[in-house]
Order: structure tokens, then sequence, then C-alpha cells
């Protein structure tokens, strides 16, 4: 028994053995990666080892490994994606669904509070910062153009301007990054520092921001470094491009050059010649024929003759040389390439009670025009530190510096560079001459420099490299928070923010420099200095309890103190002694100087509460109650409530099996506000009159002193809109004078008030591949301020009172869908948004059926009425006698300024590591006015001039220049009232009342066609052009590099990409290639002058360690 004993036992202990190595073979290490549903890598991702407390996460590229059995089963989850569990020995590649049923994903909303879409009972809409830094735009601001349903973003083609950024056809003026509202540029954001963009659309999306947010507001949420991501990570992003090849160029003609009615001689630029200052294009022809010119040689002692075909003889000391064309194309052969480079490297690290990046940027643009550009370097910092559960600390600064010595204006004048080579001068110089390149008259170097004329142009290449105009900007923002967690339900939060800029913008004027307001030609200095300082302090607390298991409560309460502080002086030589030395104390006369100042507090208190009933619906309800210094003492505080409300249908109805979700929402508003501006000039506001001055006419004291609209910069502070103020006014004979202002206020009016309603479904099919968003809104804006005239007797000139309402509806939508998606990796993915709104005035003022002339209650706010032809009832101009067309004497209704509706179209392919994206989008409908077309056309610059009837009357006029009995041989199409009768107009619509009296006969009249054009072109109606545009905006190529490519090595990720932006314009009317509607987004009744703008080609490089 005893052997057998001991040999049972033996056995026993073997097979023991047996078993635990079986087992520690099969517990081995287990490899895999975790992809979305489109192949790319989920980092943090979450992988548990089910049953046991064993878990860990992904990394970059979405890789792990965890101790674990083939048979064990691994639990795998990520936010906003279906959990799924799978055994380890299949886990080699795992890929999660996106939770479409649950909609789970959160979304930033005010004060930097997450919410799940779900629960949300408004328009909101997320853009991830990696969307758009690839085909990247250099303003942060811009790249969002067709991202977002009704969300118009106006780009402009100008070296630093900021672009036209419009929500429902309302301005945005509220940037909260990270929770701060900043006063923005939108040049001070960092694109590789953001992590998302969240719109909020509307006053209830952004109503616990208060007034500022009244239109909605941009929250920009900032990279902060990924907890679930342990130790170190470098990421490198690198974009660098180039602008080549014209969208929009003005149409000029290089056939004939300036003068008058095919006359010209120069004798000094300045009219001591023939037609030779402040000319047209309206010049001889270039036929090699001799004419005194700009360049000729000059003999006091020689007269010399010259006849043109009509007989008319000029004589002068300057030598007549060949008159020809040496300056074709001279805008295009002036301009250069553009070039775009912005590098950033960012470093972030994260523990278990910690997480901290650091970013450093860099962003470089060379204007297309020579010697301009732009260096933006920016330097973000966050950190955040738990010691214990319950207490968390954060911080945040953002440094952003703005310089370069020299940026454009193209606002029109003689500072304009569009204004002096597209406009008014001619191809009789040549933009590449050594003559012209050498910028000054021989011997007068610093004092007078060389052109053509010298009254009102100026010399180009004088312009860019003397005339200089300086940015310089300090910019910062930041933060420091402590949560702490008082129980599982409630915690508080303590934040104060604060934002701040200084700004110096320089302008050195040359000797010989004329710009409107200053004809002394003698220079000067000016320095526009503009500081402000804003500091948000506020407290938070928030509450979150399941009361039962079908409730739930969220909410908050808190306050904020706003301090708002703004100074600005400008300060200016009134000539200069000695040319080029810029300094104060160089000033021929007194310096002239202006100042501004401003302070602000606004005390606030809001509320905000969540409630969700079980998976049926979640009510919101928020309100906020402001006190501002900016508002009369009797009337300075306001309050604004919302409510909203969401439901998940598909939570608890038994759909159709191809309906996978379906939400509904709706919600209310009123929002109120101070009297506060967003940006500001010079001098205080052209509209008001409150410490500072608001002059007119042409001297030293007008603002903007030559300065283009460019010149606006960030404000935000009160604008005395409604205070009765003293005023400053030009020195009458070395006097300084001050006025009282004639405008009387109601004193109990108020700046605005706005009711929102709004109402939206979301709703997706075929198991989430098709997603349709629709959203229907309407404003009620009013009673608004009205202007309304009363007798003098009064002492007053102007009444202000609230006095008329108008109402917005529009529609969005947006349609997302995956119309590819292949078991081998092919995915095709869509995104389409459309928008359109109307304004109509609602109520008009007590006692009035028509306002401001022509507007009756019901019509849209954007009627466009201007100058017109006068017409016959078949549509034909009706001449006068000389052959001329009529102007209607009123102002007639030429269309509506606003856009039928908005679009865009985006495609994403992907496959195996490959993405190419495009996007398509554009505008259609609405009418504008061209500004360009209008001066060229009249000044003779236009190619229209020389082509078809034009160009075959403006040769015979050419062959007949100077020839008193020449009357041209120009006949407008149309008629002239043949039987003697006097057309007699109503003298409010402009109508014809006496038509049926009239008799009409095809006009027969000739005429020049310089006098014709400049007529027919004056009217404004001639200029007109539909607003319709497309362009293809973006379009990307992009690999990420396999992860066994990079093998062991310390990088983790590397992705190249080949971009290309506003790379196609499509135009409704070819007449107007000038013009890139693109930057006229909103409602104006003309464009302006504006840089031709380019095609943008490029590659990105970005690289993670």
């Amino acid at each position: 028994m005893g052997t057998t004993s001991f040999m049972r036992k033996c056995m026993l202990t073997l097979a023991a053995v047996f078993y635990m190595s079986c087992t520690l073979w099969a517990q081995g290490i287990i490899n895999g990666k975790v992809l979305n549903e489109n192949g790319q890598p989920l980092p943090g991702a979450t992988i548990s080892l089910k049953g046991t407390r064993q878990r860990t996460v992904t990394d970059a590229n979405g890789s792990f490994s965890i101790k674990a059995g083939a048979e064990d089963v691994l639990q795998i989850s990520y936010i906003g994606y279906s959990p799924l569990e799978t055994k380890a020995g299949s886990a080699s590649t795992i890929t999660l669904s996106p939770d479409g049923k649950n909609l789970s994903e959160v979304v930033v909303t005010a004060f930097g509070i997450k919410k799940e879409v779900k629960r949300i009972g408004y328009a909101v809409q997320e853009v991830k910062g990696e969307d758009l830094v690839k085909a990247r735009d250099q303003n942060p601001i811009s790249g969002l153009t067709g991202k977002v349903a009704g969300l118009s973003v106006g780009p402009s083609a100008e070296l630093l301007r900021k672009p036209t950024v419009l929500l429902r056809g309302n301005e945005i003026t509220l940037y909260v990054v990270d929770g701060i509202p900043i006063s923005s540029d939108t040049w001070n954001i960092s694109p590789d520092d953001i992590e998302s963009y969240t719109i909020l659309k509307g006053p209830t999306a952004a109503s616990l921001y208060g007034s500022r947010a009244q239109y909605g507001a941009i929250l920009i949420t900032t990279k902060k470094g990924n907890k679930n991501r342990k130790g170190f990570t470098v990421e490198f992003n690198s974009t660098n491009s180039i602008d080549k090849g014209f969208l929009a160029f003005p149409r000029v003609q290089d056939e004939y050059g300036p003068g008058e009615n095919a006359l010209y001689a120069f004798g000094n630029g300045l009219g001591g010649g023939l037609n030779d200052a402040d000319y047209d294009v309206w010049g001889p022809r270039f036929e090699g024929q001799m004419i005194p010119q700009w360049d000729g040689e000059y003999d006091p002692n020689t007269t010399y003759t010259t006849t043109f075909p009509g007989g008319y003889v000029y004589t002068g000391n300057i030598k007549p040389t060949p008159w020809v064309a040496r300056g074709k194309d001279n805008l295009n052969r002036f301009l250069r390439a553009g070039f775009q480079s912005t590098n950033n490297i960012s470093l972030s690290a994260a523990g278990d009670n910690y997480n901290m990046r650091f970013s450093l940027s860099h962003s470089y643009q060379q204007s297309i025009i020579p010697n301009m550009d732009l260096n933006i370097t920016d330097f973000n910092m966050y950190g955040a530190y738990q010691p214990s559960k319950r207490l968390k600390i954060e911080a945040n600064l953002n440094y952003n510096r703005q310089y370069t010595p020299n940026f454009p204006d193209v606002d029109y004048g003689p500072n304009s560079l569009i204004y002096n080579i597209a406009v008014w001068t001619g191809a009789d110089w040549d933009v590449q001459s050594p003559l012209i390149k050498g910028e000054w008259q021989p011997g007068k170097v610093g004092i007078q420099n060389v052109f053509a004329e010298y009254q009102r142009y100026h010399n180009p290449w004088f312009m860019v490299n003397e005339w200089l105009r300086g940015h310089y900007k300090n910019d910062i923002y930041g933060y420091i928070s402590g949560n702490y967690k008082i129980n599982e339900h409630l915690n508080t939060t303590f934040r104060t923010q604060m934002t701040t800029y200084n700004l110096l913008r320089t302008e050195k004027m040359p000797f010989s420099a004329h710009p409107y307001s200053r004809e002394g030609n003698l220079g000067d200095y000016r320095e526009d200095s503009r500081n402000l300082f804003e500091n948000n302090t506020e407290v938070l607390l928030n509450y979150n309890y399941q009361v039962k298991k079908f409730l739930n409560l969220s909410g908050l309460v808190g306050g904020n103190i706003r301090s708002f502080m703004y100074n600005s002086t400008f300060t200016s030589t009134d000539y200069m002694n000695v040319p080029n030395v810029y300094s104060f104390s160089n000033s021929l006369n007194p310096v002239q100087a202006n100042s501004f100042a401003s302070d602000m507090r606004v005390f606030s208190a809001y509320y905000a509460l969540d409630a969700s009933l079980s998976k049926y619906a979640t009510i919101s309800i928020t309100g906020r109650v402001d006190k501002s210094s900016a508002l009369p003492q009797n009337n300075s505080s306001y309050f604004y409530p919302s409510i909203s409300l969401s439901s998940v249908i598909s939570d608890y109805v038994q759909l159709p099996e191809i309906i996978s979700f379906l939400k509904l929402r709706g919600s209310y508003a009123t929002v109120h506000g101070d009297a506060t501006s967003a940006t500001v000039g010079l001098a205080p506001f052209s509209t008001i009159s409150a410490f500072g001055n608001t002059p007119s006419g042409n001297s030293l004291y007008d603002y903007p002193l030559d300065y283009g609209n460019n010149y606006l910069s960030p404000y935000g502070g009160p604008d005395y809109s409604l205070a009765a103020a003293y005023s400053t006014s030009k020195p009458y004979n070395g006097q300084s004078a001050a006025y009282y202002s004639s405008n009387l206020y109601d004193p109990n009016i108020k700046t605005f008030n706005r009711v929102n309603y709004e109402e939206g479904f979301d709703i997706k099919f075929l198991q989430n591949r098709i997603g349709l968003s629709a959203t229907a809104f309407q404003y009620i804006d009013g009673p608004r301020i009205l202007q309304n005239p009363i007798s003098s007797a009064t002492g007053y000139n102007y009444y202000f009172l609230n006095a008329l309402k108008t109402r917005k509806t529009g529609y969005e939508f947006s349609i997302s869908g995956t119309p590819v998606k292949t078991r081998n990796g092919l995915n095709w993915d869509v995104l389409v948004n459309v928008s359109t709104f109307q304004d109509k005035y609602d109520e008009l003022p007590p006692g009035q059926t028509v306002y401001n002339t022509f507007f009756k209650k019901g019509d849209r706010v954007d009627k466009f009425y201007s100058s017109a032809f006068v017409k016959t009832e078949d549509g034909q101009i009706i001449h006068d006698a000389a052959g001329k067309p009529l102007a209607n004497p009123k102002a007639q209704f030429l269309g509506y300024l606003n856009a039928d509706f908005q679009w865009s179209f985006y495609n994403r392919f992907s496959w195996k590591g490959f993405t190419f994206g495009f996007q398509f989008d554009g505008s259609v409908g609405g009418v504008t006015t061209d500004y360009m077309h209008n001066k060229t056309m009249r000044g003779g610059r236009n190619i229209e001039t020389v082509e078809g009837l034009f160009g075959i009357a403006r040769k015979s006029d050419n062959d007949h220049a100077g020839d008193p009995n020449y009357q041209g041989i120009y006949v407008g199409q149309g008629v002239v009232v043949s039987n003697g009768v006097s057309i007699n107009y109503d003298g409010t619509t402009g109508a014809i009342l006496n038509y049926k009296d009239l008799q009409f006969s095809p006009n027969t009249k000739v005429t020049q066609v310089q006098d014709y054009i400049s007529k027919f072109y004056g009217i404004n109606e001639a200029n007109l052009m539909d607003k319709t545009f497309a362009k293809l905006r973006e379009v990307t190529l992009s690999y990420d590099l396999p992860e066994k490519w990079l093998g062991r090595s310390f990088i983790n990720k590397i992705s190249l990409s080949l971009v290309g932006r506003n790379l196609i314009y499509f135009y409704k009317d070819k007449r107007f290639k000038d013009v890139d509607l693109d930057q006229y987004n909103y409602s104006t009744s003309g464009t302006g002058l504006q840089s031709p703008t380019t095609r943008r080609f490029g590659f990105n490089i970005n690289v993670v360690f």
C-alpha cells in the first residue's frame, strides 16, 4: 500500500505541475490594435481583462499589449463608440463602431461644460481642429468655410485683414477659448493648438455668455495633453505653400493710354501739359506716334509741336517720343508669388494626476505684393494638477506676437496699389523699367518720387518700399482655475481669466506722397497705439444627481465680474522738416494728437438646470442677469432666459428598421444687451460723438487719415451711443473748439432685444450610415433704435427711440453619410451643408406705413434700391436729346442683397492609409454692384471699353481727336422721346406718371464713347452683378506611413499630405472677373477694391514622436 500511495502522490504532483505549466504558457502577451470604422487608430481606448482589474490603454497608433490567455475575454471601450467584447486570441485587429443608437458623443458648450449631444435642445455643430490644419488657411477661422451649416466665412485677400464671419446672417463677435471670451482679430489663435471648434448657433446656445453672444459664439477648445498617453509625446507639424495663379484679376486694356478724349501730352504731371494730371485712361491709342511723355527730355529753349489727328496742336518743352504700350500687364508683372510657411512643435506629458502641454508655432506669410509680409509667433502653455481626488488645478497661457514693417492698404485712394496700377494709370510706363524701379527722380532722392503723374498717383515701387505701414501687436490671454469636488454630486469652480493686447501701428509717409487729405507733399510720421485689458472672474457651483431611476438633475449657478479697460492715442506730425526722419521732433508744425479711453464693468449672475426624464426627454433652463456700466443708470440691468427641450424618440419608440436614430429638439431664448461695439478705429466711432472728435472734410484732423478699414481692431467696450456728450471739432484759427450733441435720447431707450425660436430634428438611417440634421429658426429683433428728425426749435435735430421690429426666419440642413464602406477598408464619407434665411420688417414706427422712403411692413430688409435707368414698359432704355441714357431721379429696386442660399459639399475617401478629400462650396442668388467695374469703365481702363461696338467707336474717336466738329459715332441702344413731351416723374417712387402721353422712336443720336460710357456706368444698374459663385475650396491627398515601416524607432507616426486651396472659381457673369465674391458674404450694396485672389498649392508633414 505504501508504494502504491507514494506512486499516486507522484502522479498527482506531476499532473499539477503539467497543468500549471500549461496555464502559464497560455497566459502570454496579447498584442493588438484598435481602429475606428474608417480604419484609423483610436488612441486612448481602454482594454480590460474581463473579471479582473487588469487594464491598459492604446497608444498614439491604437496599439496595445496585455497579459492574457487565448480564451480570456477582453473588453474594449472608447467614448462615442459601442463597447466590444472579444476573445484575446482573436484580438489582433479590433474595429469599433460609433455608438449611434445612444448618440453618446459629447460636445463642448458654454463655460467649457461637456454635454451629450442627445441631451442638447438647440443647434450646435462641432469641427475637429485636425480637419483644418492640412489644407489650412493661415487664418484659423477662415478654415471653417463650408464646414458648418449657417456659418458663412468671407476670407479676405488682404494681408492681416480678418475674415467676415456671419452666423445666420449676423456677424459673430464672440470667440471663447477654453472658456475665455477673448478680444480677437482671429489672428491671435494658432490652428495647431486647436482640438475642436464648437459653433453655438443663436442666443439659446450661447445665452450664458450674455449679450456678446446675441448672435451665437465660436468656442475653441485647445489641446491639453492626453492623460491616456503616459510619458512624453512630441509632435511636429509643418505646412508650406505658394500662391500662384489668379482667380479674380482686373480686366484692363493696354491699347489706349492716359488722357481725355484721345488727347494727352505730358507737361509736368500737375496739369502743365495736356490732360496730364489726375487723368482718366481715355487718351490716344498706342500707335507709335510722337507725343511728349513723362520721361521725355526737357529743354526750356526748345518748343516742340504735337499735332493730333483732328487737327489740335499742342506745344511744349518736352521732346516727343514714340507713344507705345511699354507697360502691358503692369499689375501682373508687379506682383509676385505668395508664400506661406507654418511650423509647430509641441511637447505634452501626462501622468496619473497631471497633464501638461507646451506648444510653439511660427507662421510666415509673404504677400503677393512686393516688400510686404507678416510674421506671427505663438506660444501656448497648459498645465493641470490633481493633488487629491477632490481638487484639480488648471492654468493656461497664450502669447501671440504679430509683426510686419509693412502691410498694404487697398481701399480706394492714392495710397492703394490697385487704385494706382489697375484703375487710373495706363500702359505708358513700364513697372519693371530701371527708372520706375529706382523710385526717385534723378537728383531728388528722398524728395520726389518719379512717375507718370504727380498730382494724384504714385510710383508703385515708391509705395511699397518707402510708404510703410507697420503693425506690431502683443496679445496675451489665459486663465487659472481650481475645481473642488465637495461630494459625489456637487463641485465648485473658481476661475479668473484675462485677455489683453497692446498694438502699435506706424505710418511713414515720405516726401512727395499725396493722399487725399494731405496735399502739401511734405511727408508725415504717425503712431497709433491701442491698449486693451479685460478680466473676468467667476465662481461656479455645479450639481449632478440621479434623483430616481427615471430622473437625473444637473445644473449650475454662478457669478461673474467683467472689468474692461481700453485706451488709445493717435499722434501725427504736421508735415516734416527733413525728409526720411520719422520722428515727432521733426514735425514742421505742432504735433497733432487724439486720444480715447473707456472703462466698463459688468456684474453677472446666471443659472442653468438640465432635467433628464429617463430615456424620454431632457429639458434645459438657463437665465442670466447683467448689470452694465455702459447703460443709462436707470436702465442698466437686463435679464435673458432660455429654455430648450430634446427627446430621442428612438430610445422609447419602436421605429422602422431603416431608422437607426431620431431626435426632436426645440428652444426659446430672449436676449438684451448693452451699448458696445465689437471694433474700434482711430477715433472712437464714426457714427457718434463722444470722448473724441468725429470730424469731416479734408484735413489732418480727419480720420481714418488715409488708413483703410483694416485699421479697425478688437474692442468690445462701450460705444456711448446712448449718451449725449461734448465732442471736439477741428481747430479754428489755431483755437480748439467743442460742441454739444444735437441728439436727444428717450430716457428709457434700450439698445436691442432679440427673441429666438428654434426647432429641429436629427435622424439617422441604415445603421447610422446616413444622417440628416434640420433646423428652423426665427429671430424677432426690436424694437430697434430709430433716429427720428425733430424740430430744431427744441435745440436738437434728432430724437432716438425704440420703434422698429424685424423678423428673421431661416433653415439649415446638414446631410452626412458613408455611401461606401467595404471590408478591405475603402470608405467614402460625405457631408452636405445648406442654409437660407430672410429678414423682414415686422413692425414699422408708430404712424408710419412706409419706412425710410421704400420699405413697408413685410418687406425684406435687404431690398436694394439704387440709381437705375429710365425704361419703357418693354425694358428699353430711354435716352435724352443728346443720346445719353436717362437716370431715374429716384432710386429703384434692383434686387435683394442677401443670397438665396449657401451650400457646401465635402467628400473624403480613405483606403489603407491613403485619404483623399475635396470640398466645393458657394452661394446662390443675391446682388451687389461692382465698384471696380464702375471705376474702370468710366475711367477708360476696363477691357470692355475696347471691345465690340465700344471698341469700334473708340477707334473712330481716336482718329478724330481734337476735331471740334466731330460728334462721335456711338449710338446707345434704346429709344428717345420723339414727340417732345417731357417725362413727368412721381416724386416718391420715380414712376413715369404721363407714360401714355409719350411717344418713342429708336435712338439715333451719335456721341463720343467716353461721354456715353461715363454716363451709362455712372448709373449703378449698369454695374449690378449676381452674387452666385462656387469654389473648389480645398483638396487634400494624405498618406499615413504604415506602423511596420517605422518598426521600433522612436517615431510613432508620419503623415504626408499634398494640399490645394481655392483652386477653381466659378462665377455667373464673366464681365465681373475683377471681383472674388467670396469676400462679400455679407449684405453690401457694393464691392470695393481688392487685391487679386490666388490659388494655393502646398504640402504638409506631421510627425509624432
